[in-house]
């Protein structure tokens, strides 16, 4: 409702629903439509901040309900990401348990955090329902261990990661 309002009581360029906007253009906005709340005589009870507009916009209300600072996830993941380069080659060159441990670990904390984003992007309450987004994550949960175990598998039962790589590649 506040996006409708918002979008009527300014002149500012909006998008639609899942567009992004520029975020140059926001403070304008914000200062446009606390001057047509003024003028028509009502209150907001809380004040207008840039991260619940663009939320409300986007469709995402983990941003509203959730404080939560998503910067240090998206620098672990970003490292995660990283390692990774230098880890398939270790696994390839230097095939040991240890290595083998931390690229399974490490590719399934990747396809983990991947997969996760997939299902908060597509699966959102307002759109599925709260069920079918529980079911998302629980799945992509059950998904990461069932592979974590069978990279694990693979590493102490089998010939390892490396190997299983260079069998791969000989393909």
């Amino acid at each position: 409702m506040l996006s409708l309002k918002l979008f009527r009581h300014t002149k500012c360029l909006m998008f639609t629903a899942q567009r992004q906007m520029s975020f140059r253009a926001l403070p304008k906005c914000i200062n446009q439509f606390n001057v047509a709340s003024n003028l028509s005589n009502k209150t907001m009870t809380k004040p207008l901040v840039s991260a619940p507009i663009i939320a409300r916009f986007t469709g995402s209300a983990a941003v509203v309900k959730d404080k939560t600072n998503y910067a240090s996830t998206w620098k672990t993941e970003r490292i995660v990401s990283i390692t990774l380069m230098g880890l398939f080659p270790a696994a390839v060159i230097y095939p040991s348990p240890y290595v083998d441990t931390l690229l399974a670990i490490s590719t399934t904390l990747h396809v983990y955090w991947g997969m996760e984003a997939l299902v908060v992007d597509y699966l959102r309450v307002p759109v599925v329902g709260n069920l079918a987004n529980k079911a998302g994550h629980v799945a992509v949960a059950l998904l990461a261990l069932i592979t974590l175990a069978g990279f694990l598998q693979v590493t102490y039962l089998g010939n390892g990661l490396g190997n299983a790589l260079i069998s791969l590649w000989k393909l």
